[in-house]
């Protein structure tokens, strides 16, 4: 007893200035430490861990800025490989939003560096997120171009005629169908097939085959209708005795076909035609109106089924002796003198 007495005598005496001196030194010691310590920050990916029956919807942030404070011979060779940054919502069962704290993982290597401490700027991340779905969308075709002059597109037919998607229950409910890249139509005048891709509706959207699709492009011609005028109609089998008397009148029709092809049709002189075989004396008669319609066409309208014709006879041709008969005869050759055959008296 009497030995510890002088010891704690010893450490008590002028105490103020000893509790001065360790202050003093503690305080050393930290600036020493610091002087060996730096910090830089690095900014690492963030992944989002959503395997559950949730996902993230909106916007999120892509990295996270972390704090690495360590010694100044260190610091350089810290990266932001070596650490990872995640948030998981896999707890999560219902739509809402959420305050998520942000999870690091480092390397087996920085485990090995001493002093180091790793610290992020925000540990948290609100966000918001929704229940999955699946659900099957209609594939749409996109075109571009355009067909050839008289032609359209009369359906597009895609194989198959669905897609899967996934993704936020909410946005889903919103998407009826998915588009697909360009199939170029240009001048296209026959029905053909083509192939083309899904594209990503939202980045949220997972869809299951992206392609490709089997794309056939039905190209029809364009039902058209077209007014022709000014027809002269033809008339056969008239007897050689006969002729018609007066101007036949001209004819109109409509027909309905192709746009291609009424817009090159020009009706031939046997169009429309008036067969008068039956013919066989001068008169007044109405005889039907016969039109020849190419098969690629329908007749619409003809502005006359019948006409009427006066038919008269038929000059008598001229004979060959008729044509002469009233010419003035011709003077004749101025003949020779005749000369006497009777012998000449004798004196």
């Amino acid at each position: 007893m009497t030995n510890k007495r002088p010891l704690i005598d010893k450490l008590l005496n002028n105490w103020p200035v000893k509790v001065v001196c360790l202050i003093v030194a503690i305080f050393l010691y930290i600036f020493h430490q610091a002087s060996l310590v730096d910090k830089k920050t690095i900014v690492v990916p963030l992944n989002i861990i959503e395997d559950g029956i949730v996902m993230h919807v909106g916007n999120v942030p892509q990295a996270v800025s972390v704090v690495v404070r360590t010694n100044a011979s260190e610091i350089n060779s810290i990266h932001n490989s070596d650490i990872s940054a995640s948030i998981n919502l896999d707890t999560i069962t219902e739509k809402g939003k959420y305050k998520i704290p942000v999870q690091l993982s480092i390397t087996n290597r920085l485990y090995e560096i001493d002093p180091l401490e790793i610290k992020l700027k925000d540990e948290t991340i609100e966000i918001d997120v929704d229940k999955k779905a699946v659900k099957y969308v209609t594939l749409t075709p996109s075109v571009i171009g355009e067909v050839a002059h008289g032609f359209k597109v009369s359906d597009i037919l895609m194989n198959p005629s669905t897609v899967e998607v996934s993704g936020p229950k909410t946005i889903l409910d919103a998407i009826d169908q998915i588009s697909t890249t360009k199939i170029n139509i240009s001048n296209a005048e026959t029905t053909f097939t083509s192939e083309s891709y899904c594209i990503e509706a939202s980045s949220l959207i997972n869809i299951d085959n992206k392609g490709p699709y089997r794309a056939t492009v039905v190209v029809s011609p364009i039902d058209h209708e077209a007014t022709f005028v000014g027809i002269k109609p033809q008339i056969v089998h008239l007897s050689d005795s006969f002729e018609i008397d007066g101007i036949l009148p001209e004819l109109s029709v409509r027909m309905a076909g192709s746009m291609k092809n009424l817009e090159s049709y020009i009706p031939s002189d046997s169009f429309a035609q008036i067969d008068l075989t039956n013919i066989t004396e001068a008169g007044e008669y109405e005889v039907p109106v016969k039109y020849n319609i190419p098969s690629i066409f329908d007749l619409i309208e003809r502005s006359n089924s019948t006409i009427k014709i006066n038919v008269k006879k038929a000059p008598e041709p001229e004979t060959a002796e008729e044509s002469i008969e009233g010419e003035p005869e011709g003077e004749g050759e101025d003949e020779e003198p005749q000369v006497s055959a009777e012998p000449e008296g004798e004196e």
